[in-house]
């Protein structure tokens, strides 16, 4: 029995009574096999490098509570507000109405909506901060002012000192600052009671005392370091600056969805002033969506891409296998009446199938391991080598190649010796 076995694998791998012409198209058979599981690799280790940086991005705590939460922007004409304690007033008139909505337990305005932002880059001076050759000099990324309760609303904590309070409208100029400017430039004292002045100039306001440190808030992109941040209150700038930006986003915190709150924060906002339009309310969550939409979308791209390589791969791969059924139907039929077993006709067809997979793979491994390189810039906090990644991507195109090898050589067990002996 074993000998027969072992004529019968032998006689599979060499052709058997095969033409040189069905030799040479079996070839170039197994070599686009070869080609689109290789293919087939690359672009499933692409797709999964860009899902796995996609959920570490969407997982990354961008400093804030987005949960429950409706936003919009609101920009009040120069015309109708000419002075800066009218758009504070107006702020103030409306966050107060729409506090009172019933299950609301947070709301507070902000110029910069956070995780995306574009970089601003101010100039300032800190009292007693001599900047080195090499740097940081006296530069914050962002600037951002907020409402008494910002802190409050978008739930980001103090780690030093204190944030704003409502008797802060009243008194001395104050600011928040963020750990990473803390980290920058107060990195030897206490960043707590150290002053600062944004602006320049003779007109300059008086220093600004610095009175607390809060957690690092996503402003520059999810998958962007956190920037350097200054905070002033919304409710100073008339008295301190003869300024309050006129741009400014709400957010509100309730259990309520947007579809139940959103009439009634229209009604409010028409009603403090017809005229003013409602600039995409929509949730935080929607807001954190659409901050991730780029790497998103690449995933989604290069996912379909290397869905389809992989069907190829698995049509290349059962073609292949069904034209050596086809081609051998007579040769196995012959065997199996020799005693050959089923079960070894089937082995022998699949570890056929699964030989040119194999090459396959060392080729698309070899190829990924040279093109994910140049993903390596879209990726976030996983390398293009991962070899996790890639493991898996193998075991994934492997189980596929297996499975499409499986269907042609199944068939082959059926073969009906006597029937096949009686043809031709």
């Amino acid at each position: 029995m074993q000998l027969r076995e072992r004529i019968v694998t032998l006689s599979l791998k060499e052709g058997g009574t095969r033409g040189t012409a069905a030799a040479d198209r079996m070839r170039v058979r197994r070599a686009l096999v070869v080609t689109q599981v290789a293919l087939a690799i690359v672009l499933v280790a692409g797709a999964g490098l860009l899902l796995r940086s996609l959920a570490n991005i969407t997982a990354v705590d961008a400093g804030f509570n987005r949960d429950r939460m409706v936003t919009f922007g609101l920009v009040l004409p120069r015309s109708t507000y000419q002075s800066a304690q009218s758009t504070v007033d107006f702020f103030g008139r409306l966050m107060g109405s729409i506090s009172e909505l019933p299950g609301v337990t947070g709301t507070a305005a902000m110029t910069g909506l956070p995780p995306v932002r574009a970089v601003l880059a101010n100039d300032v001076d800190f009292e007693t901060y001599m900047a080195p050759k090499e740097g940081p000099f006296e530069n914050v990324d962002y600037f951002q002012t907020v409402t008494v309760d910002y802190l409050k609303t978008m739930g980001i904590n103090v780690t030093h000192g204190r944030g704003f309070e409502p008797s802060d409208v009243t008194g001395g100029p104050v600011v928040l600052i963020n750990e990473a400017l803390a980290n920058t430039f107060f990195k030897d004292r206490d960043p707590v009671g150290q002053r600062v002045n944004p602006f320049f100039g003779p007109k300059a306001p008086p220093w600004f005392t610095i009175v607390g440190v809060v957690r690092d808030v996503k402003q520059g992109g999810v998958a962007e370091r956190t920037g350097t941040e200054l905070y002033f209150l919304f409710e100073q700038g008339p008295r301190l600056t003869n300024f309050a930006p006129a741009s400014m986003n709400v957010v509100i915190r309730s259990p309520r969805g947007l579809d139940s709150l959103a009439p009634e924060i229209s009604r409010l906002v028409q009603a403090a002033d017809p005229g003013l339009p409602i600039v995409r309310m929509r949730t935080m969550d929607d807001v954190f969506t659409e901050a991730v939409s780029r790497p998103r979308l690449l995933a989604s791209l290069l996912g379909a891409f290397a869905g389809f390589a992989l069907l190829l791969a698995a049509m290349g791969t059962y073609g292949m296998l069904s034209y050596t059924v086809t081609e051998r139907r007579k040769e196995i039929g012959i065997h199996m009446a020799l005693g050959a077993s089923r079960l070894g006709i089937l082995g022998m067809l699949l570890s056929a199938g699964l030989r040119v997979t194999i090459m396959g793979v060392i080729v698309g491994l070899a190829g990924a391991l040279w093109l994910t390189r140049l993903l390596q810039t879209q990726l976030f906090e996983v390398k293009a080598t991962d070899p996790a990644t890639l493991a898996v991507v193998v075991a994934c195109v492997m189980f596929v190649a297996l499975l499409a090898s499986y269907l042609p050589a199944s068939r082959a067990m059926s073969v009906d010796p006597m029937r096949v002996l009686r043809e031709d």
